[in-house]
C-alpha cells in the first residue's frame, strides 16, 4: 500500500483500529520514518489561510486540504525535501521539517555554522546562514537521524548540513583535488535509496559523503562531465516512478558544429541552436542512459530546488512527454515548454505562470487525523 500512496495508508490507519494494532504507526519515531513521506504530493497555498494548504498528488490526482498551526509561526521556505516541507522560524533562524500528511514535526538546529569554517582573520563564534539563500534542500537516511541538506545560492559552500539534535550546521566540502572552485552551485537534490543526490549546472552528479568521524560532509562526484565549450548548459535531476533521470537544456553556436548532434536533434530558438536530452541515471553502473523524453504519460516541471514529474493521465491539460522551464529562465527569454513528440516549443508565459491542477477526488486529512484520534 505504502508503494502506492502513502496516504492511503493513513486513511485505513485512521478508520481501522484492527490495522492499528498490527502496523506501523506512521507517526513513530518522532516522524523520522521514511516509508511515509509524501513524495508525489505538492503543497498549494490557499489565499487567506497561513495555516491552510491544499495538497495535490502529481501521480494519483487525489487531493486533501490540511490544517497545520506551525505554518501560521513558521516561513515555509517553498522547497521540500524528499515531500516534507521546509520550515523557518518567523521570529528566528529555527528550521524545522514538517510532513503535510502526518503532521509530524522534525526539528533541527538554528541556521548557524561555526566561523572556523572561514578564514581564521574572522571572529571566533558562530555565523548565521541567510535562510534567503536556500534554494533547495534533500535528505540523506544513511545516517541515524538522517542528515538534511540545504543548497545555497551561489558562494563559497554550495551546501550545508545537520541532523536533528546537533548543535549547528556544517557547510560541506568538495572531495575531488582541484574541482572545489568549479562546484560554486549544486541543485534538484533528489532522495533514492537512500542516498541524496544532487547535480552541478553543467551535469555533474554528485552525492554525500558523510563516514562517520568525518569533519564535513564530502560531495563526491558519482559522474563527472566537463562542461561543453561554448554552449550554456543548464542540468536538473528528477525523480521517476523509482529511478533518476536527468534533464539537460543546452543551447549556443557549438551544438552542430563540433558539438557531436546531428542537425534533426536540433532546434532552433530565437536564432539560437538549442537541445533538451533526457537519461537515466544508472547509479551502480555511473552511467547515463539516453531516454527519447519523460515518458508517454507523464510531463517534468523543471525548478532548480526540485522538479516534479506529473501524471498527464490525471492532469490531461499538461502536455505528455514534455518539459516545462521555470519562471527564471522563461524570464530570460527561453521557451514555456519543450515537447519531445514533435521537437516543438510554446512560447513563455507573459506573466508568473500559474499552474491549476484539477483534481478528481478530494478529501480532508485533518478529518482523518480527528477520526484517529477519536477512534483510539
Amino acid at each position: 500500500m505504502l508503494t502506492f500512496d502513502v496516504a492511503e495508508y493513513l486513511r485505513l490507519h485512521a478508520a481501522c483500529k484492527l490495522w492499528r494494532d498490527c502496523a506501523d504507526n506512521p507517526r513513530a519515531g518522532n516522524g523520522m520514518d521514511a516509508r511515509f513521506r509524501p513524495r508525489d504530493w505538492i503543497t498549494l497555498y490557499r489565499c487567506g489561510d497561513p495555516s491552510g494548504r491544499t495538497l495535490v498528488n502529481v501521480a494519483t490526482g487525489a487531493r486533501a486540504d490540511v490544517d497545520f498551526p506551525e505554518l501560521a509561526i513558521n516561513h515555509q521556505l517553498g522547497t521540500t525535501a524528499d515531500g516534507l516541507l521546509v520550515l523557518v522560524h518567523e521570529g528566528g533562524n529555527d528550521v524545522s521539517l514538517l510532513n503535510p500528511l502526518t503532521g509530524a514535526l522534525i526539528r533541527f538546529p538554528p541556521l548557524t555554522v561555526d566561523r572556523a569554517d572561514y578564514p581564521s582573520s574572522f571572529p571566533t563564534g558562530w555565523l548565521r546562514v541567510d535562510p534567503n539563500a536556500i534554494t533547495g534542500a534533500g535528505i540523506d537516511d544513511w545516517t541515524s537521524p538522517c542528515t538534511l541538506m540545504l543548497c545555497l545560492r551561489p558562494g563559497a559552500h554550495p551546501i550545508v548540513c545537520a541532523k536533528p539534535g546537533d548543535e549547528k550546521w556544517v557547510y560541506g566540502r568538495v572531495a575531488k583535488q582541484g574541482t572545489a572552485s568549479m562546484v560554486s552551485l549544486v541543485q534538484s537534490p533528489v532522495t533514492l535509496g537512500g542516498r541524496c543526490y544532487f547535480t552541478t549546472v553543467s551535469g555533474g552528479i554528485m552525492a554525500l559523503d558523510l563516514s562517520p568521524g568525518a569533519r564535513w560532509p564530502l560531495m563526491t562526484f558519482l559522474l563527472d562531465e566537463d562542461p561543453p565549450a561554448n554552449r550554456k548548459i543548464t542540468s536538473f535531476l528528477v525523480r521517476s516512478q523509482g529511478r533518476m533521470l536527468m534533464v539537460r537544456y543546452m543551447f549556443g553556436a557549438n551544438l552542430v558544429q563540433g558539438g557531436g548532434y546531428d542537425e534533426t536533434e536540433i532546434f532552433m530558438w530565437r536564432g539560437r541552436p538549442s537541445r533538451v536530452e533526457v537519461f537515466e541515471v544508472v547509479i551502480a553502473g555511473r552511467r547515463l542512459v539516453p531516454q527519447s523524453g519523460v515518458g508517454n504519460d507523464h510531463a517534468a516541471f523543471l525548478v532548480a530546488a526540485g522538479p516534479v514529474m506529473v501524471s498527464t493521465n490525471k492532469f490531461p491539460k499538461i502536455a505528455a512527454n514534455s518539459v516545462y522551464l521555470n519562471y527564471y529562465l522563461q524570464q530570460l527569454g527561453h521557451f514555456r515548454a519543450y515537447h519531445f513528440e514533435d521537437r516543438t516549443t510554446t512560447q513563455p508565459s507573459s506573466g508568473r505562470p500559474v499552474l491549476v491542477l484539477a483534481t478528481g477526488r478530494a478529501g480532508r486529512l485533518s478529518d482523518l487525523r480527528r477520526g484517529e484520534q477519536l477512534s483510539r
